[in-house]
């Protein structure tokens, strides 16, 4: 099947044609069942972050910092997957942007998650 060209918003958390892309922060080139894939991921994250959110009694809870970073990873696995499909299926530029960015650097930094 033949591969398309979107604009990806994970602010918005949509994925357009690149033609009906006005904003976007990432191009991918992907088949509908890839895209499908990511805008699940999308929501899956989305979903995530939103239960992290309600549970905390407020904005501003204190925690220690372990025990932030634990009540965090599961937010952080499921970005980091979004972000792995993104690089997968992007053009060079996206590629190399989200390499710049080490987001898919494991959380002690020595190297690369696999892609």
């Amino acid at each position: 099947m033949d591969k398309l060209s979107y604009g990806v918003s994970l602010g918005r958390n949509e994925i357009l044609p690149l033609e009906e892309s006005k904003e976007y922060e990432f191009e991918i080139e992907a088949t509908p069942e890839e895209v499908g894939l990511l805008q699940e991921l999308i929501e899956e994250s989305e979903d995530t972050e939103q239960w992290l959110i309600g549970r905390a009694k407020t904005p501003y809870e204190a925690f220690p910092e372990d025990d932030q970073d634990e009540k965090n990873l599961p937010s952080d696995i499921r970005l980091q997957e979004v972000y792995k499909l993104i690089h997968r299926l992007g053009v060079p530029e996206t590629k190399a942007h989200i390499e710049q960015m080490r987001v898919l650097q494991p959380r002690n930094g020595n190297e690369l998650i696999e892609k």
